[in-house]
């Protein structure tokens, strides 16, 4: 029997699935560390700078060794800037910021709305399809998120709807970054390529915002969070060129599916590792979640090239 192939037709969708889990698991633990970098005060947006000073040093020395030349055409300038802002700048400062008051678990939960948003907008732009699975799975996750903001319920303490929400703008800042590089990325540039291009374009968005905040880190203690970031800089670069190179081999809504491993990684990893317990609202926002996205299928460019031999 053919096994169902890449949307290119270059790996198995059993391969394509399990670069999926291993990127997903990493990125779930990877916010274990996003915490610990929090835990002594450091500005959230002086730590994803300096993450992205970190990206930015290796992707770089990569480009040099494999002599790899970085489109910089008008249109790929646009794509990196594109990326930079709804990529790396504003979800990593945004999830350093909400990281340090919520559990790692709802913040999984909520960064799992990635593929529903990212279905949401490649139907408005026409580019995908909807039924009534994947409008039942959209209006799941949304079930989920309403159940953890709702005051009183799942969080744990008064006053947490806000981080709630700003959880939301991390999924909808990747949904529509998921948009721009299926739509917009340079022909011919491979995942390295344009990383290095995008953590150029957060790195000038960032320095500006570091600078008017004062949020300037210094890493010579090199201590437990100091070391957090660095470990969770690398992680964010292995994940993200991994999550870009999956997006080109099968399309950003398969690509998206990376939030369900993600999801529950990071609500195990929590309670492993940390120690957090939920109430009985959190598990039943994450079944909804994990429900939702069982129903957001992947699109059928696989299916369909199947299907034409």
């Amino acid at each position: 029997m053919t096994p169902i192939l890449s949307a290119d037709g270059s790996y198995p969708i059993s391969i394509l699935w399990a670069a999926a889990v291993v990127i997903g698991v990493s990125w779930g633990g990877s916010q274990l560390l996003s915490k610990l970098a929090v835990s002594t005060g450091h500005d959230p947006a002086g730590i994803a700078f300096v993450a992205t000073i970190i990206a930015v040093l290796v992707l770089s020395a990569i480009c040099v060794t494999r002599r790899s030349p970085l489109p910089m055409s008008k249109r790929a300038i646009v794509f990196y800037i594109a990326c930079g802002i709804f990529g790396t700048a504003l979800p990593s400062t945004v999830l350093y910021t909400i990281i340090a008051h919520l559990p790692v678990g709802i913040v999984s939960i909520l960064i799992a709305g990635v593929p529903m948003l990212t279905l949401l907008l490649g139907w408005l732009l026409g580019r995908e399809r909807l039924s009534v699975p994947k409008v039942t799975g959209i209006v799941m996750g949304g079930g989920a998120a309403v159940l953890i903001a709702a005051p009183d319920t799942a969080l744990p303490g008064a006053g947490m709807t806000i981080w709630v929400l700003l959880g939301l703008v991390i999924a909808l800042s990747y949904a529509i970054e998921n948009m721009v590089i299926d739509m917009t990325a340079p022909a011919g540039a491979d995942a390295i390529t344009l990383m290095i291009g995008m953590s150029w374009a957060a790195l000038a968005l960032l320095l500006p915002v570091v600078w008017a905040r004062g949020g300037w880190i210094d890493m010579t203690p090199m201590g437990t969070a100091e070391q957090s970031i660095i470990g969770v800089s690398l992680i964010h670069l292995f994940c993200y060129t991994g999550f870009v190179w999956l997006i080109g081999k099968a399309g950003p809504v398969f690509a998206a599916q990376i939030g369900y491993v993600v999801t529950v990684a990071g609500v195990f990893w929590g309670m492993a590792i940390l120690g957090e317990r939920h109430s009985a609202m959190v598990w039943l926002a994450l079944a909804l979640m994990l429900a939702g996205m069982a129903l957001v299928q992947p699109r059928r460019e696989c299916e369909r090239r199947e299907e034409g031999g």
